[in-house]
């Protein structure tokens, strides 16, 4: 006696994620010994969309510097909305495991703002940048 059996083989296309850096991570003008704070509100904002109502694993490559030793950043801190207000948005810390986000049923959307505080010891004048790297996987 033999039997037989079988199964099917399947998958479902997600649409890929796309990541738009919408703005930069500002602190402005800071003197040579100085410590300044940017709350995530008034920082850095990516916008990510994909598949609605997907889950997705989200972190960052942060820079502990920018650029020179006299210049560092720390204290990051994080919001994720799937609406582009941060009102309502979900407290993170950027600098931690990667966070899981849900993106928007309607539209695929998340938008992301990050803060950190600069801190300067004795830098020289001039200008500092450094970049702020986001990944995103769908879960």
């Amino acid at each position: 006696a033999q039997g037989t059996g079988s199964i099917n083989a399947q998958a479902r296309v997600v649409a890929a994620l796309a990541i738009q850096a919408q703005s930069d991570l500002a602190f402005g003008q800071v003197t040579p010994t100085a410590s300044k704070t940017v709350a995530p509100a008034a920082g850095g904002r990516f916008r990510i969309t994909g598949t609605r109502g997907q889950t997705v694993s989200v972190s960052f490559a942060l820079p502990a510097t920018l650029g020179a030793p006299s210049v560092t950043l720390a204290a990051w801190s994080g919001l994720g909305n799937t609406r582009n207000r941060t009102a309502g948005a979900t407290s993170f810390v950027p600098s931690a495991a990667p966070t899981t986000f849900t993106l928007s049923a309607s539209n695929g959307r998340l938008f992301l703002w990050l803060g950190a505080t600069l801190t300067t010891s004795a830098a020289p004048a001039g200008t500092y940048t450094a970049p702020v790297t986001v990944t995103v996987v769908y879960n």
